[in-house]
């Protein structure tokens, strides 16, 4: 187990979300080898965007950063910390430090579930979202949101008011006051749950920095309850990691399904997404991980007599295992021949292969999300979404792209390749 300042140096060296930093923790063999083989001049593990920045990083600033949290009550877990969720090493691009206020020791053993939905709801969904999280308090789960105006309040709000715990995942640093709305709720949801952030305590929030905390609101859960959404909701996105990363994704039923404020809801619910009527539609799924955390006065449906019970499922598997991403060196891969019949995309992902380190390790739908930007200049979503055929999951690769530093996002939902 590495020393706690390890990790943090890595964080700011590398930066909180960067994916990249992983590379250089499996290349170095391990991340006390990294830092040490990085502060003796040695940076050929580490690639040429973030040399400059990981260079400048010190051990000093570490332990500063430790002092400095400790005399704000900031409490930080490494990734190979006891308290580090074991969920979030699972995920793809797991954070190597979390920054929290209050207890995060129980997620894994919590029946945690993630509720999101628009800044701007109807009162049918304030008035629904309230209630379905009230009674999967009131059954034995915690809820999870990211702290965001609107549903996200009255998820946090309705865990608070039916005395359970309550998980925020902040897209900033926690001492970082966004939305300025919700400042002070931050040691209220503290003394229930955990405030939880892997931004360094000041850092401000970017549009990158709200998609990349949505895989770890997504990662903490069992499955993600979105209580409504619009087609450009953020709550997709997090929808979007959640199949990416195995877990379900569960969805309130729209109150007019022709309007545009639902229409997201509606298309989660067309891909399959499990419809909630009450909290019973949940609990029902993982009572039997949890069976003596349920606490409801209303009990299970029963099964009609003769008719079997059907076990309580366990969440899905995920489509892709993401561990600490051991990402071997990449030695150039030797330029192949063209041969008679090889088609046009073959022939692209041997140049790519040669030219952009880690493209092998990328996914098949990855590198075809990533080849359809390279060969457009700038692509809008919309072109992406059409060539791949599947949007299911095509928020959490774009993001996931964009942090492995091979696209950068351009305004007006299009993307272009950085190299």
């Amino acid at each position: 187990m590495a020393d706690k300042k390890y990790w943090l140096w890595l964080t700011i060296a590398f930066g909180a979300a960067n994916s990249r930093k992983w590379n250089a923790v499996s290349g170095y063999n391990g991340v006390v080898n990294a830092y040490e083989s990085i502060s003796s001049g040695d940076v050929s593990k580490v690639l040429p965007q973030d040399i400059k920045k990981v260079r400048a990083a010190t051990m000093e600033q570490a332990e500063s950063l430790i002092e400095y949290c400790g005399s704000k009550g900031i409490s930080i877990a490494s990734y190979d910390d006891e308290e580090f969720p074991q969920r979030l090493r699972e995920i793809y691009n797991p954070p190597s430090v979390l920054f929290y206020l209050g207890d995060i020791s129980g997620v894994d053993n919590n029946m945690v579930i993630t509720a999101v939905g628009t800044r701007n709801p109807s009162k049918y969904s304030v008035s629904v979202s309230d209630r379905v999280c009230r009674e999967l308090v009131n059954a034995g789960a915690s809820i999870a949101s990211g702290f965001a105006l609107g549903l996200d309040s009255v998820a946090h709000t309705a865990a608070i008011a039916a005395k359970g715990k309550t998980y925020a995942v902040l897209s900033c640093g926690i001492l970082y006051d966004y939305p300025p709305e919700n400042a002070d709720k931050k040691s209220l949801i503290a003394k229930h749950g955990a405030v939880i952030s892997e931004y360094l305590p000041g850092e401000k929030p970017t549009s990158l920095n709200f998609r990349a905390r949505n895989r770890i609101l997504s990662g903490i859960s069992l499955g993600t309850l979105v209580l409504q959404a619009g087609l450009t909701s953020g709550a997709l996105s997090t929808a979007s990691f959640a199949l990416s990363q195995g877990r379900d994704i569960f969805c309130i039923p729209p109150h007019e399904i022709y309007s545009d404020d639902y229409a997201g809801a509606v298309r989660l619910l067309r891909e399959g997404a499990i419809p909630v009527f009450d909290a019973e539609d949940i609990i029902r799924e993982y009572s039997g991980l949890f069976p003596h955390s349920h606490k409801a006065e209303k009990p299970l449906t029963s099964p009609a007599e003769g008719e079997e019970k059907a076990p309580a499922r366990k969440p899905r598997k995920a489509s892709k295992k993401h561990d600490i991403p051991k990402v071997p060196e990449m030695p150039k891969a030797p330029k192949a021949p063209v041969m008679p019949g090889m088609s046009q995309l073959r022939r692209s992902e041997v140049d790519l292969a040669e030219e952009i380190p880690y493209f092998d390790q990328l996914s098949g739908t990855k590198k075809e999300i990533y080849e359809i930007i390279r060969s457009g200049g700038e692509v809008h979503l919309d072109s992406i979404a059409v060539g791949i055929g599947d949007t299911s999951e095509l928020e959490a690769y774009l993001t996931e792209l964009e942090l492995d530093g091979l696209i950068r996002s351009l305004p007006g939902n299009r993307f272009s390749a950085v190299n």
